[in-house]
Formats: structure tokens, C-alpha cells, sequence
């Protein structure tokens, strides 16, 4: 039997059940289709406290006030020192913010959806989506097929198959940061101080969020392929052998019981190109995502999702085939958030030989000069570059729009051809592109072979 809605949301994360909460609120029909089912450990558990504004729009602020919170005091960090820094959040405008438990405080929010009307469905694995007639056909993996007019897609990092817009769409993915998590229980009687603790370390760095009910989210953020190469150990052992190689995080972690196995996660930072389409948009994660390391991924996940329900019901209500422009430009962010990151790894000078910190520590592309001409012919032979002096490079441009750039270049490009293809691949302003892919020629990855002449 098929089911009738005006709107499916992909994912049953903070962003997800935002976009619901506000549609349901406008009389909107509205089915969260959620992959897994809620209650599992999640990142995303610490908010500043800029989320306040956004769970007052969505009118669960008081819920949310009367749900068990760690208060967030403060950040601890020995970020480009082993010493210790302390800043505490009486210096933050808006003041503390808050350490939750992401199970409770999600299903927070999917209690506040169903007040409001919205069906919450989990378990519902990757849908297919096939467009029909003003809408879409959405078939979930146990059989239910609905039928609907705008489909909101929060599904997070990454295009899984089956999504809607899967033909056109991509995701630029800027670099391979994975989370390896793990929830820690103290010992009994030592308290739980209501700071973030954030270390950096040769493989990543690693931060450490209280939670309520005593308990402690440990969490070192690496690159995948940093991993990969590993000796075959247990996750476990390997996580552990990893926090022995720390100073505060060990010290803090000394003692704690690991309640279970750690998981890995994705992590990277990227956006989805394009976040919208007919009938379609993107939000949160799912649209762009930014390093850990801002700690705004929800607040910034509720903007969207907010600004989408608002476009989607006027939609609705005007009878539209399609939505207007975002209001916020995705890639602008990404490319400002990409250079932000720079500057704040680039406050680490310990590990600056480390693959991890190389990818993340850009030169200055700004005031760097061009001179490539346009019309010269570049070409690559094939040779895989070393990741250490690539590295450089991926902290500009897109490591996966770096490799389709140099398998172009396998046959003889003009380099305003290869800047097109870069341009393709990762929207993210032709100046950067341009200054990475000169940063290939100079690093002798890309070859110049000679100049084209004029054409027409």
C-alpha cells in the first residue's frame, strides 16, 4: 500500500528531525525514513551555546532544558604545546553551552516531531527513489513505498546509492578524516569535570567530551588511510595502543572502563554538488560538512534544515515545482572554512612533518603568484606521487579531484583544459585550483611539455 506525504526526510539525525519538527509545525505532512535506528553513540555531542536560538525556533528549548546536560564550561587543549591551555566559556558572547548524551537528546527530538505530526520510521536501510508525477516514489528496504512531493535529504557525509538526485549529484570530499569513539565509564568516586579536553597527537588529535550520567566520549579523529596500513589488531587494542601514545588524554582516560568496542565513523569535510535539485534539497551533513574541530556541525545543521522547511512549505503553499537558490552558498562556506582550518592547524608546529598535519596546513594561495600559462600543455606519466609531497597540495584541493585531474592529464592537456576539469570536480574558486595545480608542475607531478598555439 502506498502512503502519501508532502515530505520525505532521508535521516533521523539533529538536522533531519529539524527539518520534520518545522514542517510538521506548518501543517506539513511529514515521514522520516532513518537507515538504522536511533539510540546508537553518535559524534556531534557537544554544542556551543549559538544552538540555543535555533532549538527556540523549532519551540523545544524548554525541552531541552529540562533533558539531563553536562554543562559546558570550558576547553582544555594542548594544541601546539604539550602544555595545557584552558579557555572558559564565560569568555564565549552567548556563554556556556552544553555536553549531551546524542541518543537522549535525539530522541528529544523525535518525541518533539511526533507531537507535530511526523511519522518516524527506523530500520528502513537505503530507499530507492523514483520520480513520478509532481514527486517522487521513495520504497524503503521492508516494502513500504510512499509517495511524496519534496524530498529533504539528511542522510550525512557522502552520496549513498539510491539517493534522490543520484544521477547528477556528487560528493566533494576535501580530505579522509575518519572518528574512532569510544564511551568510557570513570572509576567510581572521581568526578567528571565539565570540559572539553582536546590533544593533538602525530596521527590526528584527539578530544575527550563528559557526558551525563558520569560517563566520558573519547574520540581520536585520523585520516582513514593513516589506519589502513596498521598492524591487524583488534580495534580495541589498537585504539588503546593509540591513547597510550597521548599525555592528558591517557592521564584522563587512566582508570575508565571502555564500554564497548570502538566504532568508526566518517568525518570528512566536504560539501554535495549540488545540494538541490527539482523537488529536492540537502541539509546538514548531508549538504556540507565542516572539520570536528568547529564543533558547530548541529548548530549549522539546524540553520539548513530550518531555512529548507521554510523554502519547502512556501513551495507548497504556491503549488512550485522547485525551490529558490539556498540562502547560503555552500561551496563560499567550504572554501572559508577550508582556509580557517588551515590557520588553526597551522597553530600546531610539532607535527608539521606528519601526513595528517600536511594535509591540513596550506600554504598561503592567496598572495602566491601565477605563472602558468594557459595555453601550455601539461601531462602526467603515470607514476603515483609520494603522499608527503602531494600533501601540500590536498590541503587546497580535494585529494579525490586531485586524482581524476591527474588522470586527465594522462594524455596531453592544454592547463586551462586541466583547470576545467579541476573546476568539475571540486567548485571551490578558481584561484585555489589554479595556484594546486600549479603547485603539481612546480612539484614535478604534472609535466609541462610545451606551449599550444593560438586558437582561431
Amino acid at each position: 500500500m502506498t502512503q502519501i506525504h508532502d515530505v520525505v526526510v532521508l535521516g533521523g539525525g539533529p538536522s533531519g528531525l529539524a527539518a520534520a519538527i518545522a514542517l510538521g509545525a506548518r501543517g506539513r505532512s511529514v515521514v522520516v525514513l532513518e537507515r538504522g535506528r536511533l539510540g546508537r553513540p553518535r559524534v556531534g555531542e557537544t554544542f556551543g551555546p549559538e544552538i540555543e536560538p535555533h532549538l527556540a525556533t523549532l519551540g523545544v528549548r524548554e525541552v531541552f532544558r529540562a533533558e539531563a546536560c553536562v554543562p559546558f564550561r570550558g576547553v582544555r587543549s594542548a594544541w601546539g604545546s604539550a602544555e595545557i591551555t584552558a579557555r572558559p566559556s564565560i569568555v564565549h558572547p552567548l556563554g556556556e553551552g552544553f555536553h549531551v548524551d546524542r541518543a537522549r537528546f535525539d530522541a528529544m527530538l523525535a518525541g518533539a516531531a511526533a507531537e507535530r505530526g511526523v511519522v518516524l520510521r527506523e530500520e528502513t536501510g537505503v530507499p530507492t527513489i523514483e520520480e513520478a508525477a509532481e514527486g517522487f516514489f521513495v520504497r524503503s528496504r521492508d516494502g513500504v513505498e510512499v509517495r511524496c512531493r519534496f524530498v529533504v535529504d539528511a542522510s550525512g557525509r557522502g552520496a549513498p546509492a539510491g539517493a534522490v538526485g543520484s544521477s547528477a549529484r556528487r560528493w566533494v570530499a576535501c580530505d579522509r578524516t575518519i572518528a574512532i569513539l569510544a564511551r568510557m565509564t570513570p572509576p567510581e568516586g572521581r568526578d567528571v569535570e565539565p570540559e572539553l579536553l582536546i590533544e593533538s597527537a602525530e596521527e590526528g588529535w584527539w578530544y575527550v567530551a563528559p557526558q551525563p550520567g558520569r560517563k566520558l566520549f573519547c574520540v581520536l579523529l585520523t585520516d582513514a588511510d593513516l589506519t589502513a596500513g596498521a598492524p591487524r589488531a583488534e580495534p580495541l587494542e589498537r585504539f588503546r595502543a593509540a591513547l597510550e601514545r597521548t599525555n592528558h588524554v591517557r592521564a584522563l582516560a587512566e582508570g575508565c572502563t571502555i564500554d564497548e568496542p570502538p566504532r568508526v565513523v566518517r568525518a570528512d569535510v566536504g560539501m554535495l554538488v549540488p545540494g538541490r535539485g527539482a523537488r529536492w534539497c540537502a541539509v546538514g551533513d548531508a549538504l556540507v560538512a565542516g572539520d570536528p574541530l568547529a564543533g558547530d556541525g548541529v548548530a549549522r545543521g539546524f540553520h539548513s534544515a530550518i531555512e529548507a522547511a521554510t523554502d519547502i512549505d512556501r513551495a507548497l503553499a504556491e503549488g512550485a515545482d522547485a525551490l529558490p537558490e539556498a540562502a547560503t552558498d555552500a561551496a563560499a562556506f567550504l572554501a572559508g572554512h577550508l582556509d580557517r582550518r588551515a590557520r588553526y592547524y597551522g597553530m600546531e608546529p610539532r607535527f608539521s612533518e606528519a601526513l595528517f598535519w600536511k594535509r591540513r596546513q596550506a600554504f598561503d594561495w592567496q598572495a602566491a603568484p601565477i605563472g602558468l600559462d594557459p595555453r601550455v600543455t601539461l601531462r602526467w606519466d603515470g607514476r603515483e606521487p609520494d603522499p608527503h609531497a602531494i600533501a601540500p597540495i590536498e590541503a587546497l584541493v580535494p585529494p579525490k579531484a586531485l586524482a581524476s585531474v591527474l588522470d586527465f592529464l594522462r594524455s596531453p592537456r592544454a592547463a586551462h583544459e586541466a583547470l576545467a576539469a579541476l573546476r568539475s570536480a571540486a567548485p571551490l574558486g578558481d584561484r585555489r585550483l589554479l595556484v594546486g595545480l600549479e603547485g603539481l608542475v612546480a612539484l614535478g607531478i604534472v609535466n609541462e611539455e610545451a606551449v599550444s598555439a593560438l586558437r582561431g
